[in-house]
């Protein structure tokens, strides 16, 4: 035992050397929809081959960590998220056998992988439930049961409580339904196809923690928890006060405390942070498992679902603030809706920033091109993890011609992945893939914005370049109100300084140099958006007032003298120091710039 123990802290010192131990700090998570991201087969749906074979892609464009949309068994009902069996793949995304090939091709490649863990509801279609209804031991308590409260005066069954669907609440449609051959209501918060598990059932947290370990076992790096504010509610099924008539989707997560964010909800998660640790302890792993949480809601709420020092939960609550944007503001209203999150994220845990999602849809369609691409400076060069839904690096849209069939149906923010020009985007060569692709592919794909050196793809890895600096990653930040619509933001770590100017205006605006201290006296242009007046490598001298930004455009300045490459790193996609680590020439790069590394031609 004590030499076991020995070797166990011997690999976590060797391992440190070697690997950022708490490498989601600053990861890049792309979120991947497997149905939408690329066909191998021709049967019009993607699949794990798909994503195995545009690998090089993620790593090409400075992704380390794939956040992969339920791929499990499912019913059909919420694209997947109507889990029938959490420990198989769905055949329409291939086999096991496929999945262990994708875990090895992205260790080659030095990325990790997070995968959805959907635990407040399964399908009525699971084994578990279908036995819960017949009250078979064990799992006649898998589920939240409950009796009727009364007869109304027509003799129909009046619910538990007074508790509704998130998918109709609006229109107060209940969270309850009877099962005739129980004879009881089941909870369901989400579809009425989609049963709530009763996670205070030991038995269940048992399945759950069986459920993980089966999956890091296969060799994925953390879990994205599907809807931790409904995971539990009021033991006693009382009523939720009614929502005021300004509820939103959003702060009715605050309105209805028996249901929401229940205080019970932040001990299970703590519990699931512990086995996660025990995990990583029992198998020596050098390098944290991490839980993401899908947090919406008021900043007030969503920040507690770190937990505290004493009792962590989610290691990282997603930061919705950007996605969710749905007005402009000027430079100082930005500035003070950005320090709304950075003000409340607890002392010493990480932030992070969320661009896109699959339930909200593309950011370009919600503010248009040209302004989502400052959303994507602040979400890449702000401190903490940056999550970004695909096709996000492309100013991709989302499909409003994807038919509607009820009031909360999501698969417009879910269309196919735009890689070329030819028929269906490259994503298939189905005639028909599973959702129509948006007519924009033909110039909004991946070959096109490759092969121009000023497209929204190239600006993208530019920001990544710069991200992967120890500046971006370590260093200081500063807000600086440098007009009425002009907001910039500098990182500074030793010697070295990145500036990002924004425009957050219609009109042109003057570059005013006397908002910010210290500047050197002149700053080399690294990175900018496509709609930028300037060009790569452009020197400019902090005394002159002759400098403008179009609207809407950004310029992200540095003291470095170097900038990076719009070209691919080379020809197999790999950057430098990728290709370094590859051939052994050194396990990680420590305090160099990024930028040093790949310098102009």
């Amino acid at each position: 035992m004590e030499l076991r123990r020995i070797a166990y802290f011997l690999s976590i010192v060797l391992g440190a050397l070697a690997l950022d131990t708490e490498w989601w700090k600053h990861a890049t998570i792309y979120q991947i929809l497997l149905r939408s991201f690329q066909d191998s087969d021709g049967d019009g749906i993607g699949d794990i081959k798909g994503l195995i074979s545009r690998l090089d892609y993620l790593v090409e464009i400075g992704i380390d960590t794939v956040y992969i949309m339920p791929f499990h068994p499912a019913s059909g009902v919420d694209t997947s998220y109507d889990i029938t069996n959490y420990r198989q793949v769905d055949p329409d995304y291939g086999s096991m056998g496929d999945f262990k090939e994708l875990m090895r091709e992205m260790k080659s490649r030095g990325l990790r992988c997070v995968i959805d863990l959907v635990i407040n509801h399964t399908s009525e279609d699971h084994e578990w439930f279908r036995k819960s209804i017949k009250e078979i031991a064990p799992f006649k308590d898998y589920y939240v049961w409950a009796g009727a409260m009364r007869l109304d005066d027509n003799l129909n069954l009046i619910p538990p409580s007074n508790w509704f669907s998130i998918f109709s609440w609006r229109e107060e449609g209940t969270a309850w339904t009877w099962n005739i051959l129980r004879r009881q209501f089941y909870l369901h918060q989400a579809n009425v196809k989609q049963p709530d598990l009763n996670l205070r059932n030991k038995d269940v947290q048992a399945e759950i923690n069986f459920i993980m370990k089966f999956w890091l076992d296969k060799g994925v790096s953390g879990f994205r928890v599907d809807a931790p504010m409904m995971l539990m509610e009021d033991e006693r099924l009382r009523n939720n006060l009614p929502l005021s008539p300004e509820a939103t989707f959003f702060t009715m997560f605050s309105e209805c405390e028996q249901t929401f964010n229940h205080p019970d909800t932040f001990k299970y998660l703590h519990e699931l942070n512990e086995f996660l640790g025990k995990y990583d302890l029992e198998n020596a792993k050098p390098i944290q498992t991490i839980l993401l949480g899908e947090t919406y809601g008021p900043i007030q709420n969503v920040v507690k679902y770190y937990g505290t020092k004493e009792s962590p939960a989610i290691h990282l609550p997603l930061n919705f603030l950007l996605t969710g944007l749905d007005k402009f503001h000027d430079a100082r209203g930005f500035n003070d809706l950005l320090h709304t999150w950075l003000d409340a994220v607890p002392e010493g845990m990480p932030s992070n920033w969320a661009l896109g999602y699959h339930d909200q849809g593309s950011v370009a369609n919600q503010v248009g091109v040209e302004y989502s691409a400052i959303l994507l400076a602040l979400c890449t060069l702000l401190p903490g993890t940056c999550s970004l839904h695909y096709g996000e690096e492309l100013g991709m849209g989302q499909n409003s011609l994807v038919k509607k069939e009820d009031k909360y149906n999501r698969l417009f923010h879910r269309t196919p992945m735009h890689w070329d020009d030819t028929e269906n985007a490259g994503f298939t060569s189905a005639a028909k893939p599973w959702l129509p692709v948006h007519p924009g592919y033909w110039n909004t794909n991946v070959k096109s914005q490759k092969n121009t050196p000023n497209s929204r793809l190239n600006y993208f890895k530019h920001l990544m370049g710069l991200r992967k600096t120890d500046t971006i990653k370590h260093g200081d930040l500063k807000f600086h109100i440098v007009s009425e619509w002009v907001l910039a933001f500098s990182r500074t770590y030793k010697e070295n300084i990145y500036i990002a100017m924004m425009n957050l205006g219609m009109e042109l605006e003057p570059i005013k140099w006397t908002g910010i201290k210290d500047l050197p006296e002149t700053l080399t242009l690294a990175a900018f958006s496509p709609n930028s007046l300037y060009k790569k490598g452009f020197n400019m001298e902090t005394k002159s007032a002759d400098y403008f930004l179009r609207p809407h455009s950004v310029l992200v300045l540095t003291s470095s003298g170097s900038v990076i490459s719009a070209k691919p790193d080379s020809g197999n996609g790999w950057s430098l120091p990728y290709m370094m680590q590859r051939a052994g020439l050194c396990r990680r790069i420590h305090h160099v710039e990024y930028m040093d590394i790949l310098r102009v031609e």
